[in-house]
């Protein structure tokens, strides 16, 4: 595939551009190395910075998809299309007739997608407009390798480390606000910035590190986009309780049907915690009581819930990463 060549500061100048124009987080260079940490990468783009460097084109792009994966900008690392379609291919290879429907899918596709002016329909057109004529041609099944394989080409275009980059984000959000804390609001989002959310199901390492603040506004997000009113303290003097919550039809003037306390750290909640959330609950009038939590309950904590049958629930490390996974963004399929 040949060789790159980047001049003194070309390359890590080209993905701090790649951090904030995809994944919309502005880094510094030591930030991206550390990203880096467990490969040879964070060597390569040093030597960049003071020298440049010759990387071959397969090696510039292992850096690419490796960059994007570790801050959040594709749920996976990304393997290439040519990898993707391989797969695609062997689950639709079992027999004569269902090999035969890949075979015309494929190429009729490929026509479409790939040819150039007016052959080139599905970049001119709404895609599923076009997928729809795959369902006549070729039946459910058909459509459903027409759909997968579109969306392997789309992304392929999408990643293509060789292309512009295009400015998927305009206003790059600095990453280090998300561990020392921000007053710039959120871009996509009410309480946390979806870039931020993403960064983090690709980061679980790092939920201990989160700014208390910012833990708490992923806590309220969480609750927000699955239907509920919610209102977060202002973060002092809020007497420990840092979310409430109301069902969708529910008002603020009424008790809520829930409160919140969110507790980011390592160590185990302890059963102080847990009865101190109990009184603020009986105070509040609130149906029950939730402890938010990056470590998880004590043994102590757990009894104490159980044998004084407390109205409350934990989320802990493992169900904070659970909600990660439901909030981040969606794939940018047609069907997703």
């Amino acid at each position: 595939m040949g060789s790159i060549v980047f001049g003194p500061k070309v390359l890590p100048d080209n993905l701090t551009e790649i951090a904030g124009y995809k994944a919309g987080l502005a880094m510094s260079i030591e930030e991206i190395c550390d990203h880096l940490t467990g490969t040879s990468f964070p060597d390569t783009v040093r030597d960049g910075e003071a020298s440049g460097v010759r990387l071959r084109a397969e090696v510039y792009e292992d850096l690419y998809y490796n960059l994007l994966y570790r801050i959040g900008y594709t749920k996976d690392l990304y393997q290439g299309t040519s990898i993707e379609l391989a797969n695609l291919f062997r689950r639709n290879n079992a027999n004569a007739s269902t090999l035969d429907l890949y075979m015309q899918v494929s190429a009729t596709l490929t026509h479409l997608m790939l040819g150039g002016g007016k052959n080139n329909k599905l970049r001119q057109t709404d895609p599923r407009a076009i997928l729809a004529e795959f369902k006549k041609m070729f039946g459910v099944a058909g459509l459903n390798i027409a759909i997968a394989m579109y969306e392997i080409m789309n992304r392929g275009m999408r990643m293509n480390p060789h292309r512009d980059i295009g400015n998927e984000w305009i206003n790059p959000l600095e990453l280090k606000g998300l561990f020392k804390g921000t007053d710039q609001q959120p871009e996509k989002g009410r309480f946390i910035d979806q870039r931020y959310i993403d960064y983090l199901s690709n980061n679980h390492g790092r939920l201990e590190e989160m700014h208390w603040r910012q833990f708490e506004n992923l806590t309220a997000e969480f609750y927000e986009r699955n239907g509920y009113k919610v209102d977060i303290g202002p973060g002092s003097g809020d007497d420990g309780v840092d979310v409430r919550v109301w069902d969708p039809d529910g008002s603020p003037g009424e008790s809520p049907l829930c409160i919140v306390q969110c507790k980011r750290q390592k160590k185990k909640i302890e059963k102080v915690v847990v009865k101190g959330l109990h009184a603020d609950v009986q105070f509040e009038r609130a149906q029950y009581g939730v402890i938010v939590t990056t470590s998880e309950l004590s043994p102590g904590a757990k009894t104490t819930i159980s044998a004084r049958g407390y109205d409350i629930q934990a989320v802990e490390r493992d169900g904070v990463k659970g909600w990660l996974t439901k909030l981040r963004t969606p794939g940018t399929g047609i069907v997703r």
